[in-house]
């Protein structure tokens, strides 16, 4: 598979910052903080307005996070389940469910796709880019095939990525991402990103990691690297189409314009045959 790398970490000072040994996604401090730097409500409505025009009254949210979609969700009476591996995030998404009160509609579970009952959902969604943290591609092929499994006969699946073609490389630096904002425990914090590294690769898409930075209200510099993989969009197609499903629909943004080169997302939307 033809691949190539580079680095764009050099000269670059982090003796100052104190690095997570594991996925952010797995800390608590950096998960309080999720919710906050993701309020944006673009896709979430996009979500919500598919799902009401798909009639899915059962719906498997992949990669859950908080749970705030699959509250959303309870909310307006359809039941969904909730998966994550990560158990930072689950704490989160179970605490929602309770303060919500969706408990008989909503339930979230620590693990994958593949451990969810066959043929019980008539929707997969994969809110938040979740689709680009599987990064190797029998990663995800493989949550495909489960989503696949999981989906009664006719069932849909919906998900994001950013376009690999609509990249802007000059807003990955501190000058363009840097914020300031309320801590959730109060004081501020100070957050922002900047690209490392990225390796190309031909088959599947680049493979982009990434540093965030954040300063918590005592002082703290604490940073966490995240790899990301930008698949294009003939390749998320044909890994579609291999794992059973028929694309029906493709978007480029979250106003459902087509797609263009430019395009800052793709938005796939994929059937389950009857």
């Amino acid at each position: 598979m033809p691949q190539r790398s580079e680095d764009l970490s050099a000269g670059q000072d982090s003796t100052a910052s104190q690095r997570l040994p594991g996925p952010w996604t797995e800390d608590p401090e950096f998960v309080k903080l999720y919710d906050l730097e993701n309020q944006g409500l673009w896709d979430f409505d996009f979500y919500l307005e598919l799902v009401d025009q798909l009639s899915a009254q059962r719906v498997l949210d992949i990669g859950c996070g908080t749970g705030v979609l699959a509250v959303a969700l309870a909310s307006r009476g359809i039941e969904v389940t909730g998966v994550d591996p990560a158990a930072a995030m689950i704490e989160v998404a179970e605490q929602r469910i309770r303060e919500a009160a969706v408990g008989s509609r909503a339930e979230v579970v620590r693990g994958t796709a593949a451990s969810v009952a066959a043929s019980s959902y008539f929707a997969a969604i994969m809110m938040g880019h979740v689709a680009q943290y599987f990064l190797s591609r029998p990663e995800w092929d493989q949550v495909l095939a489960d989503a696949h499994r999981a989906l009664v006969p006719g069932g849909w699946i919906a998900f994001e990525s950013r376009n690999p073609k609509g990249l802007s490389w000059d807003a990955w630096d501190e000058e363009s991402t840097r914020e300031t904002q309320p801590h959730p425990e109060g004081g501020e914090f100070t957050s922002w990103l900047e690209v490392l590294g990225i390796e190309h690769d031909d088959a599947d898409g680049p493979l982009i990691t990434a540093r965030g930075h954040n300063i918590f209200p005592d002082g703290r510099h604490v940073t966490a690297d995240e790899p990301l993989r930008y698949r294009p969009l003939p390749v998320q197609q044909a890994s579609l189409e291999q794992a059973g499903f028929t694309v029906e629909q493709v978007w480029g943004d979250w106003d459902r314009s087509p797609v263009e080169p430019d395009s800052p997302e793709l938005i796939l939307l994929a059937r389950k045959p009857r």
